[in-house]
C-alpha cells in the first residue's frame, strides 16, 4: 500500500485497503518520509487496520 507520494492522499490509500477488504496492509514508498512523518502514517494504518497492519522497517522481511 502506498503510504507517500507526491500523488497521494492518505484518506485516498486507506479507503482503498478498506474498498479492497486487504487481509494484510503493509506500507510502501515511505522512504521520503521523515521520522515525525513516518510515525503520523504507521498510526493512522495501525489505527484502521489494527492487526492486519505491518510495518517493515528497511531490509526486514514478513
Amino acid at each position: 500500500m502506498p503510504a507517500q507520494a507526491s500523488w497521494l492522499k492518505l484518506t485516498e490509500a486507506l479507503d482503498f485497503a478498506r474498498a479492497v477488504e486487504s487481509r494484510r496492509v503493509v506500507p510502501i514508498h515511505d522512504a521520503q518520509l521523515n521520522d515525525r512523518g513516518l510515525d503520523s502514517v504507521n498510526g493512522w494504518f495501525a489505527e484502521t487496520f489494527g492487526d492486519r497492519y505491518r510495518y517493515l522497517a528497511p531490509g526486514e522481511a514478513d
